[in-house]
């Protein structure tokens, strides 16, 4: 694997855990809410984090994998960011094509849609 592509799957992978951060914070605990805020929304390295936390390099180390490996493991036993990106396809699937879809069909579509986003606050069809 050459440089680029390195850099591309590490940045690949610290934006995955900054969505399961935004979606999982609630379930962690505060220490791994706090050294996932520094790590991923602040950007702290290992070191800077070590000194913010008041642990070692090491001790900053393996709270961060911890974290972070918690966060995986909530996506592993729940699904919702996957569940989330399908339903944002569908409802962009449905937007493209709504010109072409019966009237009443379309309407139960959106009457789905509003209970759907209504119950996680986002936006309608």
């Amino acid at each position: 694997m050459d440089q680029a592509s390195g850099l591309d799957a590490v940045l690949r992978e610290r934006v995955r855990f900054g969505e399961l951060f935004d979606v999982y914070s609630p379930i962690l605990t505060e220490k791994q809410r706090e050294v996932c805020d520094l790590f991923l929304s602040e950007d702290l390295s290992i070191s800077e984090l070590g000194e913010a936390l008041g642990t070692s390099r090491q001790g900053a180390y393996d709270l961060a994998r911890r974290s972070l490996e918690r966060l995986g493991e909530i996506e592993r036993s729940l699904g919702l960011i996957d569940l989330l990106k399908a339903h944002e396809s569908l409802i962009s699937l449905i937007k493209e094509n709504e010109d072409v879809m019966p009237g009443e069909f379309l309407e139960r579509v959106r009457r789905i849609e509003g209970k759907l986003t209504s119950e996680r606050g986002g936006a309608d069809v």
